[in-house]
């Protein structure tokens, strides 16, 4: 590592640091949406008409949500839904917490400030959202998880590659070399995540299945939703541009992940959910 890259290293990890230990992490304003909707989702007296005002705020948000309401994950043969009350009515609040992460993320990719990260960024979020759809396929076959909180999981399991990718921004010679970027990344990206979920005020189990789905222990099931991330992330066909890993490598993994397991069954399984997948990606790539 060169003398420039090191000192621009050395600066983002102390900054990040400084973050940290201020329990405090500074998001772009694309984030403010989703986290208020978490954040009240998370009271038990909040209810749709409580977040409908929040949603209008916010067009982008707004018109996706009437679309998602109205494409044909949730809208087959039923009455178009016209405003976002109705819309939110029809798909429930899981993904309307769901869709506004897909749209502030997306926001966040394209943002102009992230520079030369932002190629990076609409990869990574490309990644995501591939993996969000995956996690709701596989859960559709899960009696115990819900699709919709699947897909939030799917969704939230790299956020904290956003954060670091909206930090490393304001350092040039570190995006230049995609190495060095790639290893500063993956290495600070557990622990930044599971800060930014805690400040998003996300549930425990949402976090613990976040962290738990790297530790696989060789005993896959689909009633186990750290299971089905970590599958989801083998299966994506869109990966994600700061591990390194290639198809071939996934594809032993994923090989391996499920050995033990009924072949045909699995397989069956496995083409459903590529179905699936392929709806939800429509839905939210719309």
């Amino acid at each position: 590592m060169n003398r420039n890259i090191q000192l621009e290293h050395d600066a983002l990890v102390a900054e990040i640091e400084r973050d940290l230990a201020a329990g405090h992490l500074s998001f772009p304003s694309f984030l403010d949406v989703p986290i208020k909707i978490q954040r009240m989702l998370e009271r038990e007296t909040v209810g749709i008409d409580d977040l409908v005002p929040l949603v209008k705020i916010e067009p982008v948000l707004a018109a996706r949500l009437i679309g998602l309401a109205n494409s044909a994950l949730y809208g087959t043969g039923r009455e178009p839904a016209k405003d976002v009350r109705a819309a939110m009515l029809r798909i429930g609040t899981a993904a309307v917490r769901s869709l506004a992460m897909v749209v502030a993320t997306a926001q966040l990719a394209r943002a102009e400030r992230l520079g030369a990260a932002r190629p990076y960024a609409a990869r990574l979020w490309d990644h995501c959202v591939d993996v969000a759809a995956w996690c709701y396929a596989l859960a559709k076959h899960s009696d115990g998880i819900k699709p919709d909180e699947a897909m939030l999981i799917g969704l939230l399991s790299n956020i904290g590659q956003f954060y670091l990718l909206s930090k490393a921004a304001d350092y040039p010679a570190l995006l230049d070399r995609e190495a060095e970027l790639s290893e500063f990344i993956l290495g600070w990206h557990k622990q930044i995540t599971r800060a930014v979920l805690r400040s998003f005020g996300v549930p425990i189990s949402i976090q613990d299945a976040i962290d738990d789905h790297e530790i696989y222990d060789a005993a896959f099931s689909l009633g186990n939703m750290a299971d089905i991330l970590f599958v989801a992330e083998l299966a994506t066909e869109t990966p994600n541009p700061l591990s390194g890993d290639g198809a071939r490598l996934h594809v032993g993994l994923l090989e391996a992940a499920t050995l033990g397991i009924d072949e045909p069954e699995f397989r069956r399984i496995m083409a459903e959910a590529a179905a699936e997948r392929r709806s939800v990606l429509a839905a939210l790539r719309a």
